[in-house]
């Protein structure tokens, strides 16, 4: 269920599979009091972008998104070197092998009311082919040959320890030697780091490894953690550089539009604010806003953060946070397991305790 508008939509998505999963792993647990909080066991320094928080050790990161310097990051753990090879020669053979199209217009065809037909080139659809590093490989590719303007696709492999890094972007023809330039810059800080280790040195952390280097003027991380696996309990953090049009943004403001969204989901007599106000997280200015909902003898908690960030800055980026507690809309589940595995006072505990727990990391920049 969306409760919040300036959710990003690759946050919503995560959420929905999330709640749709729940169904078949769902047990049973009773509410907790604070003084014995299911979700907040032996926490561990956790390393995301450029921050860390102190994470729990048996909580679960079930969704997460990267971007970085124009790049979106994929990954695939335990690779190794051979298959590394094996995977980046394929991709590079597919690209070389492929034929551009283009638009060819015919006048015959006009009189049977078409205006044109595409069809298949001699050039292939690889355009450049580079290794930045020892191990990365580069490639460019479009795969029409309509305009000799076009934006081309760039997708960069790189094998940081066992973890491969798939970074895609676009750029235009006239920009190839100098993305070739930036790529072979970001490329050698590349290394490969364990998920609960967290660097000393200077850097961005993704899945499997840390982008060395000074900061770039784009970077984005998203995650979202289930706090106790088995139960509706996401902890989401979205964090990316801030613009100055977010200077605007205010949850406080947008209150009435949430509580609307409430009412026609159909809550209106049973929704509670347990707090709205301005607090600090890692040092930046953020407005928070708790809900308690209860519905058909269901206990969800919905909590919001937002922190515009300041622009030209990754020590204060514009911050999206969540607490997800309780399940809706899931009839396999009773309501004991679809309600949230802790109370009210533990809930509150759960999102004061993460938050506080939020610093820059000391070292990354």
């Amino acid at each position: 269920m969306s409760l919040n508008p300036i959710r990003p939509r690759a946050l919503r998505a995560s959420l929905f599979l999330f709640m749709c999963g729940l169904s078949a792993c769902a047990r049973t647990a009773p509410l907790e009091s604070v003084m014995n909080n299911p979700l907040l066991g032996d926490p561990r320094s956790w390393c995301i972008g450029r921050f860390v928080i102190d994470r729990p050790v048996h909580s679960e990161l079930s969704a997460e998104e990267y971007k970085y310097w124009g790049d979106k990051i994929d990954f695939t753990g335990h690779i190794s070197p051979g298959t590394f090879q094996h995977k980046v020669n394929a991709r590079e053979n597919e690209l070389r092998t492929k034929k551009r199209t283009t638009s060819v217009s015919y006048k015959e065809m006009q009189t049977k009311g078409l205006k044109s037909m595409i069809v298949e080139t001699d050039i292939p659809w690889l355009e450049k082919a580079v290794s930045p590093t020892p191990n990365s490989r580069l490639l460019i590719y479009k795969d029409d040959g309509d305009s000799a303007d076009s934006l081309l696709d760039e997708e960069g492999y790189v094998l940081a320890g066992t973890t491969m890094l798939t970074m895609k972007s676009l750029l235009r023809p006239v920009d190839i030697q100098q993305s070739i330039e930036r790529t072979t810059d970001v490329y050698r800080n590349i290394t490969y780091r364990d998920n609960w280790t967290v660097p000393a040195e200077r850097g961005f952390c993704i899945n499997g490894a840390l982008i060395g280097g000074p900061p770039r003027n784009s970077e984005a991380a998203e995650q979202t953690i289930v706090l106790l696996p088995g139960r509706p309990s996401a902890f989401v953090i979205d964090m990316r550089v801030a613009v100055d049009g977010y200077r605007q943004s205010s949850l406080l403001k947008t209150l009435p539009d949430l509580r609307q969204e409430l009412r026609a989901q159909g809550y209106s007599h049973n929704v509670h604010i347990l707090r709205e106000a301005k607090r600090q997280v890692a040092g930046m200015d953020a407005e928070e806003v708790l809900f308690s909902i209860k519905e058909g003898g269901v206990q969800l908690f919905r909590f919001y953060l937002l922190a515009p960030g300041a622009p030209k800055t990754v020590t204060q980026p514009h911050t999206d946070i969540q607490l997800i507690l309780g399940a809706t809309n899931d009839s396999t589940l009773t309501p004991e397991q679809a309600s949230s595995p802790v109370d009210e006072a533990g809930a509150i505990q759960i999102w004061d305790t993460l938050l506080g727990s939020m610093r820059l990391r000391p070292g990354a920049l």
